[in-house]
């Protein structure tokens, strides 16, 4: 949440030639309705099961079709279980580390479209164990989408990740 997972996915998937998919615009297309009324409808849990659903879809997609695939996750799917599993076995995996001052300023003092947006200083530290299991983190503070993705793009260079 606020940390530029679409901005720098779609900025990483142009300089590798890669397809981009945001987790959480495929599953508004799957279940045409907007998150917020998936939540709505079925609370968190809810909503965690379709983006579970829809992470497998799309890792298995990507597999079968032998096509590089950027990936930007919801703020939220690393601290399913299986999720985290399925995203750590199956992908190489970047955490945008961003302190949360940069993420209030990035996304305001209130996002609705957010549904737990209102809590977002308690889930920045409960995440952050969670986020810590990347195998690489970047730091995002006072850089662009574009020097975020060239600073993976380096690491990728290097084949130590």
């Amino acid at each position: 949440m606020g940390c530029g997972k679409s901005s720098t996915g779609r900025e990483l998937a142009a300089r590798l030639g890669a397809r981009f998919v945001d987790l959480d615009a495929e599953i508004v297309a799957r279940e045409g309705r907007p998150i917020p009324e998936i939540f709505a409808e079925g609370g968190e849990a809810a909503f965690r099961a379709v983006e579970l659903e829809t992470l497998r879809a799309v890792l298995d997609e990507a597999e079968a079709a032998d096509a590089d695939t950027v990936l930007a996750l919801g703020g939220g799917t690393l601290t399913v279980p299986a999720a985290r599993e399925l995203v750590l076995a199956r992908t190489r995996c970047v955490w945008l580390r961003t302190r949360l001052e940069t993420i209030r300023e990035r996304l305001g003092a209130a996002d609705a479209s957010r549904p737990l947006f209102a809590d977002a200083g308690a889930l920045f530290a409960a995440r952050q164990l969670v986020y810590a299991q990347a195998p690489l983190a970047v730091d995002t503070d006072g850089l662009s989408p574009a020097e975020v993705a060239d600073a993976i793009v380096a690491v990728l260079k290097t084949g130590r990740f």
